[in-house]
Parts: C-alpha cells; sequence; structure tokens
C-alpha cells in the first residue's frame, strides 16, 4: 500500500455493443465475472474500489463493493463513468480501470504513481498504442471533465490532452492490458491453460 490513499474505479457502465449488449463485465472467463479477475488484480494496490455500472446493479453489488451510476444520464461513454466516480470517491487520487482488462499488471498503481507529482492524470502506453480507461487520476479534475461532456466532448483522448495528462510506458508488459471486447477474444482466453 502506498502512503496516499487511492479509490479504485472499475469502469462497467458502457453498452458492450461489441457483445451484443451483453454485459461485458459480468462475462466469465475461467468461471469468473470478467471484472472479479480485474477486483483481484487490483485490491492489493488501492484503499479502497467502487463500480461503475448502469444495468444488473444487483450483480455487481454481490462483490460487497459500491455501485454507482452515472450522474450524467445518456450513456456518454467512459468520461461519464470517471467523472461519477470521482464526484463520490473519498480520496484524491483514483486508479480508472476498465472491467474487460482481466491481466493489469500488479505493479500499475505503482508506476502511473511515480509521474504524478507533477501532472493530475497518468495513463498507460503499452508500447503500440494508449490505455486511456486505465489511469491514475486526481478528483480536483471533475468539475472540468463535467464541462467537457457538457459542451458536447466525448472524447477521452481529447480530455487528456487539455489536461496535459502523461503517458507512462508499459511496453515491458503489452499483455498485462489485453482486453476482452468480444465472445471470440472469450473464447480464445478461456481456451488458454493458463492466464
Amino acid at each position: 500500500m502506498f502512503e496516499m490513499p487511492i479509490t479504485a474505479i472499475i469502469l462497467a457502465g458502457g453498452k458492450s455493443m461489441r457483445m451484443h449488449q451483453d454485459n461485458k463485465g459480468l462475462q466469465l472467463l475461467k468461471g469468473q465475472p470478467l471484472y472479479s479477475h480485474v477486483i483481484a488484480r487490483i485490491k492489493p494496490q488501492v484503499n479502497y474500489i467502487l463500480i461503475n455500472s448502469n444495468r444488473d446493479i444487483a450483480q455487481y453489488q454481490q462483490s460487497q463493493y459500491p455501485v454507482i451510476t452515472d450522474k450524467i444520464g445518456g450513456y456518454l461513454g467512459p468520461l461519464a463513468g470517471i467523472y461519477s466516480g470521482l464526484m463520490v470517491t473519498t480520496t484524491n487520487w483514483n486508479l480508472i480501470v476498465s472491467c474487460d482488462t482481466p491481466f493489469l499488471p500488479f505493479d500499475l498503481v505503482k508506476r502511473l504513481q511515480q509521474h504524478c507529482s507533477d501532472h493530475l492524470a497518468a495513463y498507460v502506453f503499452d508500447g503500440e498504442r494508449a490505455h486511456p480507461t486505465i489511469m491514475l487520476i486526481h478528483r480536483q479534475l471533475a468539475p472540468l471533465i463535467k464541462r467537457y461532456l457538457l459542451r458536447g466532448e466525448r472524447k477521452l483522448c481529447g480530455l487528456l490532452e487539455e489536461i496535459n495528462a502523461i503517458q507512462v510506458d508499459f511496453s515491458d508488459n503489452p499483455q498485462a492490458f489485453s482486453n476482452i471486447n468480444t465472445f471470440e477474444e472469450l473464447t480464445y482466453w478461456n481456451q488458454k491453460t493458463c492466464i
């Protein structure tokens, strides 16, 4: 655990369009819901955990962690979930992770935190592409995110550029950020002998 308390906000509030609108976080990987794999990875790294979801609330509540819905309606994407989490968190620093990334590294917070002394947000770059829904962010950005959403903006990368977020290189472990977006990908990982 680190000197500064940190809350993890798991984003599970999307429509799961590539999974025919089945709730992505609840799909089973090796017999456990995807989101529970995420919890297992981040739990040793944070002090508190929140889950952002807009449906199947009771199923997520079985985790025994608080479940919050979007504060701004209309399925406005991951930024709405991030904003909603920042509005209820009690910690200044918050880890954002998506519910479909079950292989997150156990040093994720430590490595992101090393870059936050001069920035209010740090996010993952795996050597080939950015993962803006995996980041450490300060809750003082909540009002700015709200203004960004209310003026019709939705792109998370655009916001990160606007707030001068720093990209953190995880190219030594890119497979840790593999996400599961489709039933085909879920089948692939379920057939792997170990994960």
